[in-house]
Order: C-alpha cells, then sequence, then structure tokens
C-alpha cells in the first residue's frame, strides 16, 4: 500500500536559504580528498527537510549521507527507518551518534522519542566496508556508557558475527572497567547474525515490519546485501553500494515507494581523486563499485521505483561551477522520470 507523494517542507522558502552558507570558509587553493567541493558551506544550497507524508507510519531519516572522503556536513552513510516510532537501523558510518542526535534536534520530539538509544535493537548492514560499519564499536558499547539495558541484533553478511565479537574483545579493557565502576548493563550485550542466503530470504520480522536481503555484488565483495523493508504503509529498499548492473537489485526494488542509493557522477568524472589518471581508467575502476547514473536510472525504471533517495553521492567538480543537484540532472538524463532528491544529514523522507 503507497501513500501518497511526498510532502513539502513546513516553512519551505525559509529553508530554501541555506544556514550552512555562513560558516566559517576558506576557499582551498587546490583540491585534495580533504577539501572536495561538495564539503564547501557555500556549496550547500539548503537545510536538512522533512518531506514524509503527514499520514504515514514509516519514516525514512537520513543519519549519514558522506562517502569515505571526510566531509564535516556529512557522517558516514547510516539511516534509520521509523515504523510506528519503532527504530530500525541500515549501516553505521562514522559518527552514527552524532547523527542520531542531529537528527532528533533538527526534527523534533517525534524523533527525539523514535531514536532514543534503549529503542536502538536491530541494524542491517549492507556490506562490511569500513565507511559502512566504522560506527559499530560506539553503537554496540555504548549501554556500558549509558546503562540501557537492550539486546542489540546486528544483520549483515559472512564475517559480522565475527565483526562484533571481535569489537567486544578489543574494547575488553574498557568494558572491564566500566563493568568495575558499576556500570554493568546485564543483558545489554549485542549479538551478530550473519546472512548466509545464496539468492534471497527473510531476515527478519515483526508486527510492524519484514526485512528480506537480496544478495548483490560491489567490487570484489561477493557478500553483499540489499534489503527491502516492507511496513503497513510503504516498501523502502537500501541497496548499499552498487557496481554494474545487478538483476537482484532490480528485485529486491521491484515497486518500491523509496530506494535509497547512491551513484557517482558520469559527466565530470575526471575530478574523481580515484580510479586511475585518464577518464577510461577512472569510469572502468570507479563502475565497479558505484551505479553509474544510466544503470541507477535502468535499475528504477525496471523495478517501478516511485521514489529515489541519493546518498553516498560522489558528485565531483572542479569547484568552479559546482551543482549541488547535478546527480539528480544526470540520472533523470539517463532516463528516470520518477521523483528524486539529493539527500543530507538530518532529512526525513
Amino acid at each position: 500500500m503507497s501513500l501518497g507523494s511526498l510532502a513539502a517542507p513546513p516553512n519551505a522558502a525559509a529553508q530554501d536559504v541555506s544556514r550552512y552558507n555562513n560558516d566559517p570558509f576558506a576557499k582551498p587553493g587546490f583540491i585534495t580528498p580533504l577539501t572536495l567541493p561538495d564539503s564547501w558551506p557555500t556549496n550547500i544550497h539548503r537545510n536538512p527537510h522533512n518531506l514524509s507524508p503527514t499520514d504515514t507510519r514509516t519514516k525514512l531519516v537520513m543519519l549519514g549521507t558522506g562517502m569515505p572522503s571526510p566531509n564535516p556536513y556529512r557522517a558516514g552513510p547510516s539511516y534509520a527507518l521509523l515504523v510506528n516510532g519503532s527504530p530500525y537501523l541500515v549501516d553505521a558510518g562514522e559518527g552514527i551518534w552524532r547523527s542520531i542526535a542531529k537528527a532528533a534536534l533538527i526534527n523534533g520530539d517525534e524523533f527525539t522519542q523514535g531514536l532514543s538509544p534503549p529503542k536502538l535493537k536491530y541494524l542491517f548492514v549492507t556490506h562490511l566496508h569500513q565507511d559502512h560499519t566504522v560506527g559499530m564499536p560506539s553503537l554496540l558499547l555504548s549501554p556500558f556508557n549509558w546503562i540501557f539495558r537492550i539486546h542489540q541484533d546486528i544483520y549483515g553478511p559472512k564475517g559480522t558475527e565475527d565483526m562484533v565479537e571481535h569489537i567486544f574483545a578489543a574494547w575488553e579493557i574498557d568494558i572491564q572497567a566500566a563493568i568495575s565502576d558499576g556500570h554493568n548493563p546485564e543483558g545489554g550485550r549485542a549479538t551478530g547474525h550473519d546472512i548466509l542466503f545464496e539468492k534471497d530470504g527473510l531476515v527478519y520480522e515483526d508486527d510492524n515490519v519484514s526485512v528480506e536481503a537480496y544478495r548483490t555484488k560491489h567490487a570484489s565483495l561477493q557478500d553483499t546485501f540489499a534489503y527491502r523493508f516492507t511496513t503497513e504503509d510503504r516498501v523502502v529498499v537500501f541497496t548499499g553500494d552498487g557496481g554494474p548492473y545487478h538483476s537482484n537489485i532490480v528485485r529486491a526494488a521491484k515497486n518500491a515507494d523509496i530506494l535509497v542509493t547512491e551513484t557517482v557522477t558520469e559527466e565530470n568524472i575526471r575530478h574523481a581523486p580515484w580510479g586511475g589518471k585518464t577518464v577510461e581508467a577512472k569510469r572502468k575502476e570507479i563502475f565497479r563499485f558505484h551505479f553509474s547514473p544510466a544503470v541507477l536510472a535502468r535499475i528504477a525504471n525496471e523495478a517501478n521505483v516511485r521514489t529515489i533517495v541519493l546518498s553516498h553521492e560522489q558528485n565531483y567538480n572542479s569547484g568552479e561551477n559546482y551543482r549541488p543537484l547535478g546527480l539528480i540532472n544526470e540520472v533523470k538524463a539517463a532516463g528516470f522520470e520518477g521523483e528524486i532528491y539529493s539527500a543530507m544529514d538530518g532529512d526525513v523522507y
């Protein structure tokens, strides 16, 4: 069951003027991974907005929308799906706790309650690259700081169970110190669950949501998954990082209300700081790891996706004529005719 179109943000006219443009900033004399134009405050064209339909019980919160290159305005990839006030996390990039706090402060009490730490019981990891998982230690160890007694379940590709165990082993000194100081959240440990489906299957289900995992491929990683969340009123799909066209992603995204996904500019790929020294070398290497606008448009069209929400964008440019909506335009030019948004941290859809 699908609800109406995404809503216009409250006070939309006021939100068109970015508060970030006044941040202290010295324009770089040269471009490095630390000074990419998408991290310049002068290139942030708006403030975070809430476009979720007023009558939906399912709300997508963009916690972190960044890529591996550091951007002070974008945390690492992480998302929350709030269903009837219960949160389900997808990926745990750098700064996930600060992203959760930011989303709550921007969007008000409904989200402060929905993202309350004792409620954060479920995390679904698309793949085990560090930029999607480096926030896991702070997420899993926080019960020892705040003494909220929840058991966390972490679902992900093969290796997830080991990663969770190794996190606790790596911070054993900290954990034991917390326990000796009386901060022992008995029952507050996390359990990792490896997903071993050959193609797809049901990972988790409760009264709010069913979560299916669809095996995908991301560069050399063989164990990566897209997740399809089905609730009473929406279908929301997270592709994780992409690559070449993959029919299983089309299956995962079939008739989705929202597809949370990523892409890399092809038009300006010459400005990418990685992938090779020539445009052709960059195309060959980068599109092993990520969707081109054309591939993304093809997947979304074949799946009959209603709305694309872009995250983890790699919108490279020289800095002289930066276009914040450049990737939206490239995906539209490739043939996608549905709604499409370029997300920022704190957005709600």
